[in-house]
């Protein structure tokens, strides 16, 4: 077994996680940074194209007053003040390392080259991770972590393995997790297929709760092309039409007014539900071919050119896919978690969004709290190093981990299901049982169905060191589905992005309250707590 020491360990190598090292390195303390696979350009962040945040033209009470109104009751106040106050700055930090940040509507945005087709995240993380490059932190991709190392209550580092089976523990002072997001468990999504809920099992499994997980917000327009990848259309045409197998405007047949660009904005979960509903009768398309000549020689549209295939010429075929998830860790105003020296940051975070995400706050999120995690682990780190004997773990530790390598690792010999057939199975499951739209009748169904994908799951005996990362997955997923699945079967209302059709009304004297998934003793248990400014973490 392979053993690293490092003052701070980043787990994610996303905005949040490449922010929280370039930040943490600062202090002079040693950094290090794994990702599963490669850091910056294999994450959601990589994806995106707008922070929110006040500029010249919306204020921080704008920001304030429209993310609280999108998170429908739910939203821990005094996070939502962190990230309105520090947004701005944050995108000062940014053009600090070199990035080309620009006010764009309501917030800001990644200035593109003329003509260019990149993606802006592309751009922006590109741009991030050449600074990486040239500090003194330690990049380590393809290091799979499977555990959080906790003893009496305090962080010691992470437990994982490397692409060839190695294990590696990690020591280290203070960790910043930022693993979030878990969109990839679902058959229809458009995060990178990577995103499979690490940093919520992590967490769970080390002992810490996690909050509103039945949360899972939808983006409307995704495509849906059998032989293309699913990815997000950033919709910024006004010409563009969406429309039926007939033709039919379906806008209008919804009796909205405004274009689809306008509609995006202010319309995202009605379109997201009845865009749903459509696609499981018909077909639903988005017509881009009255758009100008002009405008397919910028982004967006530019980017559509570069395929193969006839974006201009016809109608393509859309739906809605999981986007991302509102649930997470508690944290407070500095990042700190219920573990001593645990740190978190992005969309593995709790609080902010509530019931649902405002356009364009992922990324403001992802900028403000990578910044305030990587600030904040550094001083622990300092602290602990700082205390004599803190911050050195004991012999046995290694020798615990050493005994759990071999348990991962230990083969057996028997005939399963393919684990890739598995975690297929699995995404279908969470998109047909919690999806967009969910009824007591098929969350019950879908738990029973997980029932008996679960007993396939745990005759997976892994022989290489592909099936160990798989049934790992596996696993994991399995987890989060049967927590998204009995929550929402709890949750008997629907509030912002959560919907069902069999109470599809909010139910303020009843549900102003949040979900609380924890695993004890094996099972996941799951109570509630009402709304009210979250206690101290510590």
């Amino acid at each position: 077994m392979e053993e690293i020491s490092t003052d701070i360990l980043v787990i994610g190598g996303g905005l949040a996680g490449v922010l929280s090292a370039l930040e943490a390195e600062k202090s002079g303390l040693s950094v290090l940074i794994v990702g599963k696979f490669a850091i910056g350009l294999g994450t959601n962040s990589s994806l995106a194209t707008q922070f929110t945040a006040a500029n010249s033209r919306f204020s921080k009470q704008d920001h304030f007053e429209a993310t609280v109104k999108a998170g429908k009751g739910l939203c821990h106040l005094n996070l939502v003040k962190v990230l309105v106050d520090n947004g701005t700055a944050a995108m000062e930090t940014l053009k600090a390392y070199g990035i080309p940040v620009i006010e764009r509507g309501i917030g800001y945005t990644i200035d593109l080259p003329k003509q260019s087709a990149q993606l802006p995240g592309v751009l922006l993380m590109k741009g991030l991770v050449e600074r990486l490059r040239g500090s003194s932190v330690r990049l380590l991709p393809g290091l799979t972590i499977f555990d959080l190392v906790v003893e009496e209550g305090e962080i010691q580092g992470a437990f994982g393995f490397f692409k060839d089976g190695k294990p590696c523990l990690i020591r280290s002072k203070a960790t910043v997790l930022a693993a979030g997001g878990a969109g990839a468990i679902y058959q229809r999504n458009d995060n990178q297929r990577s995103i499979l809920g690490d940093g919520y099992t992590l967490a769970l499994r080390a002992g810490l709760p996690i909050y509103d997980l039945e949360f899972v917000q939808c983006y409307p327009f995704v495509l849906a092309e059998p032989r293309l990848s699913s990815f997000i259309l950033h919709v910024e045409s006004k010409e563009g039409r969406l429309i039926n197998e007939k033709g039919e405007d379906l806008l209008e047949e919804l009796g909205i007014k405004e274009n689809v660009r306008q509609a995006r904005m202010t319309q995202r979960d009605r379109l997201s539900l009845f865009l749903y509903e459509a696609s499981q009768k018909g077909d639903v398309y988005y017509d881009l071919t009255q758009v100008s000549e002009e405008a397919w020689d910028h982004f967006p549209l530019n980017f559509l050119r570069k395929s193969k295939f006839p974006f201009r010429e016809r109608p393509f075929l859309i739906s809605p896919a999981v986007h991302f998830f509102m649930g997470g860790v508690e944290t407070d105003e500095k990042g700190a978690t219920g573990i001593r020296g645990l740190f978190t940051a992005g969309e593995v975070v709790w609080g902010l969004h509530g019931a649902n995400r405002h356009g364009g706050n992922a990324l403001t999120e992802c900028a403000v709290f990578g910044i305030m995690a990587g600030h904040s682990a550094a001083e622990y780190a300092r602290q602990r190093e700082s205390q004599q004997g803190q911050g050195i773990v004991p012999e046995p530790l290694t020798r615990k981990w050493e005994r759990k390598a071999n348990h991962y690792l230990r083969r057996r010999r028997g005939v399963f299901d393919h684990p890739r057939d598995l975690l297929k199975g699995l995404k279908s499951l969470a998109w047909k049982y919690a999806g967009p739209v969910r009824e007591e009748k098929f969350l019950k169904e879908g738990l029973d169905h997980l029932v008996s994908l679960g007993r396939k799951i745990e005759q997976v005996y892994p022989a290489t060191p592909s099936e160990l990362f798989r049934k790992k997955e596996l696993e994991n997923v399995s987890l989060l589905i049967r927590a998204i699945l009995e929550g929402s079967l709890l949750r008997t209302e629907s509030r912002g992005s959560f919907y069902r059709t069999d109470f599809p009304q909010p139910d303020d004297p009843h549900w102003l309250k949040h979900t609380c998934y924890r695993l004890e003793k094996g099972g996941l248990k799951i109570t509630h707590r009402p709304t009210k400014p979250p206690p101290s973490v510590h």
